[in-house]
């Protein structure tokens, strides 16, 4: 059991966070094929979203709108090069490294 000091402690820590970007994240991934897709990324970077569709067993189209919602919450980045589209993991977010961390585990 806490006693009152811990128990302040632990209130103003919890109460300081901002956890919106964590709660996205978890959103994002808590579907199947987009774990599996963050997974396909964590291993290879400078995707295709073909490569990714194939990689994962579902249409392009689908693998289009998994990325939508990982890029919308920063887990993923686009590159634009020419007509082709490519994407990955942004290595430099401390956030997604350390999802990162935790995936690879």
């Amino acid at each position: 059991m806490l006693t009152p000091k811990e128990h302040k402690k632990l209130e103003k820590y919890v109460k300081g966070m901002d956890v919106r970007r964590m709660a996205a994240a978890f959103d994002a991934l808590g579907e199947p094929n987009r774990c599996l897709i963050f997974r396909a990324l964590l291993k290879h970077d400078n995707v295709i979203v073909s490569q990714l569709a194939a990689a994962v067993g579902i249409s392009e189209s689908l693998a289009s709108q998994h990325l939508k919602v990982l890029l919308n919450a920063d887990l993923v980045e686009r590159i634009k090069s020419g007509k082709k589209v490519y994407y990955r993991i942004d290595r430099s977010d401390p956030f997604v490294k350390a999802l990162e961390n935790a995936v690879e585990t």
